[in-house]
């Protein structure tokens, strides 16, 4: 056993190194067919669809098992060997997974749900889910010697690339929409990103993954956004999230997982790790997937509806949704969550934004988690799906709470009562008081 120590935590490292056994099967474009071999595959292929991977389940369930899994030190990598990086050595890493898995009480109460938890990945280093999927990308990165990584995002995967950029010495570069709102790009300035605001210069068209492309192409970095298409390294990460959850369910999956849905890698990323346990023994059943989209934004839920080709989904024609986050209108890792609606039984709603505040409301009084609009979208879904009984009231459900509401300070900011100027008098306070009742 050789005893090795990562260049980015420190730490040792309990695994044995040096010795090169493959365990990914196949590397295949899921667009254009074309296939890799693990020692020179790209980030993306530049077709427009997503590099997947395929890890050989056969021989690593003889290592992966229940015994093994729950021995290891908790959070994503104790999962490498399901991830797409070939050294333990470049892992960059903040803590990131690991998050906890809350039996909601009061809100399940209010709600009148028998089993309802709550996935807080607001825990994650940079306060959202996106830390999984970036994570293994700027390890990636790393590992294949980038000094520059970059992303068209002003929101949580920005903050996410930016994080483990800093972490690992590597420049980050951020394209921003022209309109982002100042108060995101403090978190990305503040962590040594080089921002830029793009101007939009044909409708319909994204400038800033437009220019993401462009720049990649012509200066050498490496696209980390959270879209599958841009970095399928990335895509991988997000399994994370479904082998934590059958752990802290004791290999005992919910009856449904809901996922507030953009470009849809959390959902098609999660239910690829639930579905790889399915198939190397280690659970049962896959729970049935819900994608939970804005009204304003929700090219998937009409795609599902619709039975569009998974390649080819129109895209929506507007953004116009109080969860920023989730306003992607080229849903980008699309086909992947339509493959695992199908295989899974699932379901796909659109939620208005009056409902999307509501859950954020209800969420902060009931549990106490700060949540951003685009973090709480899916307890939105549930609210109806259960109403309209689609979900019953005694299933077991579990709901990600993706973003932490630090992200979005005007919402809260616009939902909840101001705050009174009082004298040092009871009086006074008597009748401020009056205003909350």
């Amino acid at each position: 056993m050789i005893q090795a120590t990562s260049q980015i935590t420190g730490h040792p490292l309990e695994e044995q190194v040096g010795v090169n056994v493959s365990r990914i099967s196949r590397i295949k474009c899921a667009k254009c067919g074309k296939e890799y071999d693990e020692k020179d595959v790209p980030p993306n292929d530049g077709c427009g669809g997503r590099i997947d991977f395929e890890f050989d389940l056969e021989t690593l369930k003889e290592t992966i098992t229940r015994d093994t899994l729950m021995k290891k030190k908790p959070g994503l990598w104790k999962y490498f060997d399901l991830m797409p990086i070939l050294d333990r050595r470049n892992i960059v890493t903040l803590g990131e997974g690991n998050t906890p898995l809350l039996l909601s009480k009061r809100l399940a109460e209010t709600w009148k749900l028998k089993e309802l938890y709550l996935k807080n990945e607001i825990f994650n280093p940079s306060g959202s889910f996106k830390d999984r999927p970036i994570c293994v990308g700027v390890s990636k990165a790393f590992e294949d010697g980038a000094e520059t990584v970059s992303a068209a995002s002003s929101g949580n995967a920005a903050a996410a690339m930016s994080t483990y950029a800093a972490r690992a010495g590597l420049q980050a570069v951020v394209f921003v929409p022209e309109d982002a709102p100042a108060g995101k790009l403090i978190h990305l300035r503040a962590l040594g990103a080089r921002v830029f605001r793009v101007r939009k210069v044909r409708q319909g068209v994204d400038p800033t993954t437009t220019i993401l492309r462009a720049a990649c192409a012509e200066f050498g970095w490496t696209a980390t956004p959270s879209f599958g298409p841009f970095n399928g390294f990335q895509f991988e990460g997000t399994k994370s999230l479904g082998y934590e959850i059958a752990e802290q369910m004791n290999w005992n999956p919910p009856d449904w997982i809901l996922f507030p849905t953009g470009s849809g890698g959390l959902m098609a990323g999660t239910m690829k790790g639930l579905w790889e346990f399915q198939q190397m023994g280690i659970i049962d059943d896959l729970p049935r997937p819900v994608v939970v989209q804005p009204e304003g934004c929700s090219p998937i839920v009409r795609a599902f509806k619709d039975g569009q080709d998974p390649l080819s989904i129109i895209p929506w024609d507007s953004n116009d949704t109080v969860a920023g986050g989730l306003a992607d209108p080229f849903p980008w890792d699309g086909d992947a969550s339509l493959k695992y609606l199908n295989i899974a039984n699932g379901e796909a709603i659109a939620v208005s934004d009056d409902a999307i505040e509501n859950a954020l409301v209800e969420l902060g009084k009931r549990e106490g988690i700060f949540a951003e609009p685009s973090g709480v979208a899916a307890l939105a879904g549930l609210n109806e799906l259960v109403s309209q009984g689609v979900i019953d009231r005694s299933d077991r459900i579990i709901v990600p709470i993706t973003g932490s509401g630090f992200k979005d300070l005007a919402t809260p900011d616009r939902l909840t009562p101001k705050v009174s100027i009082i004298s040092p008098e009871t009086s006074e306070l008597k009748k401020a008081l009056a205003s909350y009742e």
